[in-house]
């Protein structure tokens, strides 16, 4: 998607919201939905700290989450404690490396079906259900990392 489309994308979600649209809006939707990677808060601020040297880190937490309401990236919590956010919103799983935190995408149909139906009898509203494996991935299980 080009950058045109792209602004059109997040001006039509934010205007529906009523809410402001800023250039560090824009620049944190382009610089997440354009790279192809799991991307974390500390990592788009300091590769758009360039661009725009006064972005805080508070505006990237605040515009991550923004998106990732308007469901325009999904939020992606680590086993260690780190979020990552993803450019692809469609359903899919992922796997993240317990050693060096690397998350991939998963192309599986989880059969989330009978946790949801549990929870929803439990009274809970199910607005979204994400597998996620954790595991080695490729370079830490060849490089024998436990």
């Amino acid at each position: 998607m080009d950058t045109a489309a792209l602004d059109a994308e997040l001006i039509t979600a934010l205007r529906t919201r009523g809410q402001r649209v800023t250039l560090p809006r824009l620049l944190v939707h382009r610089h997440v939905k354009q790279g192809d990677r799991h991307v974390t808060p500390e990592q788009i601020h300091a590769e758009l700290a360039t661009e725009l040297p006064s972005l805080s880190q508070a505006t990237v937490y605040g515009t991550l989450d923004l998106l990732a309401e308007l469901g325009l990236v999904r939020r992606v919590a680590t086993p260690r404690g780190m979020t990552t956010y993803d450019s692809r919103v469609e359903e899919h799983q992922h796997a993240i490396c317990r050693v060096c935190g690397r998350v991939e995408d998963v192309e599986a149909v989880a059969g989330a079906t009978r946790a949801i139906a549990a929870a929803e009898a439990a009274g809970f509203k199910v607005a979204h259900a994400q597998l996620t494996l954790s595991g080695l991935c490729a370079v830490c299980a060849a490089a024998g990392r436990s």
